[in-house]
């Protein structure tokens, strides 16, 4: 096994905690290779071990295959994951609870209904009662008009 993928099995923990950083990883979210692959080159770096390109791709293969054997890694096609990882469990979001009332409190007074914005006045001279329908004229004429 090459010496720098036993890095990553070593620094397994360290490696993850890294990619998180970077990443929004979480417990059961998706992860794809080429960000696992910019995730390895940058932790290279950050220990100051420079890897070409396509060195790091194939040393990312090894590690996948390394995370998939742990059970950390859900193989879903060939470049997307699943993190099976549950200390990246995102925390529970619970709703505060209500305040308790005070003894003697009263519920507030309901405010007094506000007088209708200008906008929905009707004009001066006008009423808001419907008008009556107009009877309507049926034409009477049943041949050529103006004979």
């Amino acid at each position: 096994m090459d010496s720098r993928t036993e890095k990553f099995e070593k620094e397994q923990k360290e490696f993850l905690s890294f990619l998180k950083s970077r990443l929004n990883l979480f417990h059961q979210s998706n992860v794809f290779f080429r960000d696992i692959h910019y995730g390895v080159m940058a932790y290279l770096e950050m220990n100051n071990l420079h890897t070409p390109y396509t060195r790091a791709e194939n040393l990312t293969r090894g590690v996948v295959v390394m995370l998939e054997r742990k059970g950390i890694l859900l193989r879903i096609d060939h470049q997307t994951f699943v993190l099976i990882y549950p200390e990246f469990k995102k925390p529970a979001v619970k709703p505060a609870p209500a305040a308790p009332a005070k003894p003697g409190a009263t519920a507030p007074a309901k405010p007094a209904a506000a007088a209708a914005p200008a906008s929905a006045r009707p004009a001066p001279g006008t009423t808001t009662e419907p008008r009556p329908a107009q009877p309507t004229v049926a034409s009477t004429t049943t041949g050529p008009v103006g004979t």
